[in-house]
């Protein structure tokens, strides 16, 4: 016969591993494939702002146990990244990583191009779950100043967007293009 303690030891423990499962259902594998338009020339947007990844993780530096990278080799948008290059798309970015929802996550590719925090590619994305799944993207494509009295060009691709988890979805842009899917 279990004592009261016991009992209140049993549901305490009970009480933890919900509390426990409930945090990680929240949790999400977003992947995203961020690639060039073919034959599309380059559409000067915004540069982004110096504070443009305030208050989200640095995927590469956070020491947050819920926000890491996923190995390239449980990518699961491999092969629309193989055939986006075959129809002579130009991919820039590709990576995936664990984010919980109301957590924006910044990253960045390649080295800083001005000393500044600009870098050839870098985005943050955040998500929101209230009835539905939702995506805020923010990413930059930034290319070398042609000259040293001129300033890098940027491409802007900022869009909000519903998602349905685990279904890829489309991002447009006149010179960009992204892939994003996000599951559990």
């Amino acid at each position: 016969m279990k004592t009261p303690v016991s009992r209140l030891h049993a549901m305490l423990f009970l009480l933890m591993c919900s509390v426990t499962s409930l945090a990680s259902a929240q949790d999400y594998i977003v992947e995203v494939v961020l690639f060039t338009q073919p034959s599309s020339r380059i559409v000067a947007g915004p540069a982004p702002e110096l504070d443009w990844k305030a208050d989200a993780a640095e995927l590469d530096s956070t020491t947050r146990s819920n926000v890491r990278p996923i190995d390239d080799s449980r990518h699961r948008l491999a092969n629309e990244a193989r055939k986006l290059s075959a129809q002579g798309s130009r991919i820039l970015f590709h990576q995936a990583w664990t984010q919980p929802a109301g957590t924006p996550v910044a990253v960045t590719k390649g080295e800083d191009l001005t000393g500044f925090d600009l870098y050839p590619v870098q985005g943050v994305v955040s998500l929101s779950r209230d009835n539905t799944l939702e995506a805020n993207v923010a990413f930059w494509v930034n290319h070398e100043a042609a000259s040293m009295d001129s300033e890098p060009v940027s491409e802007r691709l900022k869009q909000s967007r519903r998602l349905r988890p685990d279904e890829v979805h489309y991002l447009d842009h006149q010179s960009l293009g992204m892939l994003i899917i996000v599951s559990r």
